[in-house]
């Protein structure tokens, strides 16, 4: 008879971390499609969405919950590139799957970040999805004499994230870590289609997010500096909107298989 090892505490953090990172991305890809369609104008965006909900308590209640939620998905990823629980190694590609696992959290980092700020009303964020705070952020890094130097580093560190991201959707990096495989063939289906679309949007979003960061850095402008709002409104006004319209789903999606991951979470090689 097998014995079924019990899992310390620790390892249902990913459980929580998933199931909080697909409620706020969900919620984006609602919010975008609805600015879309002149529902409600801006706002598709962590910081606006948050500080919008902020002004009622069932909003506080939900970015505590998110606040935790992403902390502990932070904690967990932390854990587990040092750890090893899927045995990468540390030759070559080993230590740079566990760098991509870390360099993974940059955008959690900053959604708790902001969550923090919006409850300790410390911030000034645009409700209608302005990215005004971040760049007077990024001005005011631009105004020192090393400021140039971190903002295209900050940039580029955003691009290779998104780029982690579009691989590992495409390669199916996600699998050794969700244990779908006693789920119905149907179910497997759809959880793998709503993890490449998923990864892909999301990549797409960094992507031209660091994109901006680095440019910032380049002309030493931080008004071309956009966040999640204007990157859609990029997509939409740039390239087309029915690619917006598919990027706005593919955030939705993203969401769903974060519920999916945390429901599914594999934490070890068992």
């Amino acid at each position: 008879m097998a014995i079924e090892r019990r899992k310390s505490f620790i390892h249902y953090l990913p459980v929580y971390g998933c199931i909080s990172t697909g409620l706020i991305y969900t919620a984006i890809g609602v919010i975008a499609l609805l600015s879309f369609f002149k529902v409600r104008h801006g706002g598709a965006d962590e910081g606006s969405m948050l500080a919008l909900i902020n002004d009622y308590v069932v909003g506080k209640i939900f970015i505590g919950i998110v606040l935790a939620g992403t902390l502990c998905y932070i904690i967990w990823r932390f854990y587990e590139a040092v750890t090893d629980p899927y045995e990468y190694g540390r030759n070559v590609s080993g230590i740079a799957k566990r760098t991509g696992i870390c360099l993974s959290t940059i955008a959690d980092v900053m959604i708790v970040n902001t969550a923090i700020r919006v409850l300790l009303g410390t911030t000034h964020i645009a409700l209608d999805g302005q990215p005004r705070e971040e760049q007077e952020k990024i001005a005011s890094l631009l105004n020192e004499s090393w400021g140039d130097e971190l903002v295209i580093t900050m940039g580029l560190l955003v691009i290779v994230t998104a780029i982690i991201q579009l691989v590992y959707g495409v390669t199916k990096g996600y699998k050794e870590r969700i244990d779908i495989d006693h789920f119905s063939r149907g179910i497997q289906v759809v959880t793998h289609g709503l993890a490449w679309t998923g990864y892909i949007a999301r990549g797409i979003i960094l992507g031209i997010i660091g994109f901006f960061l680095t440019k910032a850095g380049f002309i030493a402008n931080a008004k071309v500096v956009v966040n999640t709002d204007k990157a859609f409104d990029f997509i939409g006004d740039h390239i087309g909107h029915a690619y917006f319209i598919l990027v706005a789903l593919g955030t939705i999606c993203y969401g769903i298989f974060m519920f999916i991951l945390g429901v599914a979470y594999d934490t070890d090689k068992d």
